[in-house]
């Protein structure tokens, strides 16, 4: 719309003899709606300076993904001139700037916007940048959701948390969600374990998880974790029934686009249960089975890695310990290597503290033993040493805020010791 300078015309007859004045307002079209009186001369009223209302905030984003820094402005007519430790960024000319892939040279860069008008410039404060340890390929479906698009911009919000029992021979899947592993540890028919004593009707066990919805995004494909329930005579032939189990929207914790992420072997109760996520965007999971000593498993583990493979799965069978691993068409060049460690319950926390520390994300989780001691499997691209983020947290608010700060859960640990808080979600980056 556009101001307009008003002024009063008085026009005089040109007929002889007739004094009539006929008085007129004439509107010239200066900027913006309505007549106003602008400046005395009939210039326009200067262009008001930028200013910067929200300043850009320093990030943190594993190496291999993009930081987006941003900000807020008053003014007019305003152009944005962003720059890396001083140096203009060619093209970099918008409120938003969104990097290039990171790489570890760019951590402690600093990034500052200019802004500019007719009316003048401001130059923000200076947003840092942090590279934290490499992500997994975006979609590798391997690493419990760590620096997923579902979850590295924080997925706290999105809906509410169900923690929720599975039934032995039942199906539960969730379409959008991320999902996490069985709870393990403390021996309870509650908390993902069978009784102490077997129950061979196929009725004494049963499997805590929880599940959350996420929003879905041209930039986040959607997720469907799943749950499943059978009898331990079947193990076998389910794992290669890509329609098993029927849920009726295609999804299968035995199809090639699913990689199963938690499994519990119970034969003296005959039954077994695994816990699964599926994308649409993503196929071609290779799945490898394998039963070795429980002393065994972490060269098992690096043989694995040595292959492009990953152990997302592992479960106490009879005294030694099934795992299962996937390769990914996507992926194949990548070597990795791993940590084994059997803790108990009290000290899960601490060691997968230590496991993070190392670089390590937990891939797995399981019951090593009768005992509830837990097996933590930790998996790493090969030789990529640097710390990873990790929160162990207990209580709905510390989970709640490790959801939003972008940490995948990556296991659920059970500790009966502690009965104020026996639930940790362990969160990794």
């Amino acid at each position: 719309m556009d101001t307009k300078d008003c002024r009063k015309l008085n026009r005089f007859s040109a007929r002889p003899g007739l004094a009539l004045t006929i008085t007129a307002i004439w509107c010239a079209a200066v900027g913006t709606s309505g007549c106003s009186s602008g400046s005395a001369d009939g210039a326009p009223p200067p262009v008001v300076a930028p200013a910067i209302s929200v300043q850009p905030a320093g990030q943190s984003v594993p190496m291999g993904l993009s930081a987006t820094f941003a900000v807020s402005t008053t003014g007019e007519s305003l152009q944005y001139q962003w720059a890396k430790n001083g140096t203009a960024i060619a093209g970099a000319t918008s409120p938003i700037y969104t990097t290039p892939t990171t790489t570890f040279a760019d951590t402690g860069a600093n990034f500052t916007v200019t802004v500019t008008n007719a009316g003048g410039a401001v130059t923000s404060g200076a947003a840092s940048l942090t590279v934290t340890a490499r992500a997994p390929m975006a979609g590798d479906l391997r690493f419990q959701q760590v620096d997923a698009t579902s979850t590295v911009n924080g997925w706290g919000d999105a809906g509410v948390a169900l923690s929720t029992i599975l039934l032995p021979r039942s199906a539960e899947d969730f379409n959008p969600s991320i999902g996490t592993p069985f709870y393990v540890g403390g021996i309870a028919s509650s908390d993902g374990n069978c009784g102490a004593t077997p129950v061979t009707d196929g009725t004494g066990c049963a499997w805590a998880f929880t599940q959350t919805p996420i929003n879905v995004t041209s930039s986040s494909p959607s997720l469907l974790t799943g749950y499943s329930s059978d009898f331990f005579d079947n193990f076998q032939a389910d794992l290669q029934n890509s329609a098993w189990p029927s849920f009726g929207n295609g999804a299968s914790p035995a199809a090639a686009s699913s990689v199963i992420t938690s499994l519990d072997l119970e034969p003296a109760n005959v039954l077994f249960a695994v816990a699964w996520v599926q994308s649409a965007q993503q196929s071609f999971y290779a799945r490898v089975q394998n039963t070795v000593p429980a002393a065994n498993l972490e060269a098992a583990a690096n043989q694995e890695g040595a292959n492009s493979r990953v152990i997302t799965a592992v479960s106490n069978n009879a005294g030694q310990i099934t795992y299962l691993s996937y390769g990914w068409q996507s992926d194949t060049a990548t070597l990795y290597e791993a940590h084994v460690v059997t803790t108990s319950p009290t000290n899960a926390p601490s060691a997968a503290a230590d496991l993070a520390a190392q670089g390590f994300i937990i891939t797995a989780t399981g019951l090593a033993d009768s005992s509830s001691n837990i097996l933590l499997v930790g998996t790493r691209v090969l030789g990529d040493s640097m710390a990873r983020p990790f929160v162990a947290a207990q209580g709905s608010s510390a989970i709640q805020t490790m959801k939003q700060q972008g940490y995948a859960n990556v296991g659920v640990i059970v500790d009966y010791s502690n009965p104020t808080n026996p639930y940790t979600f362990l969160g990794e980056r």
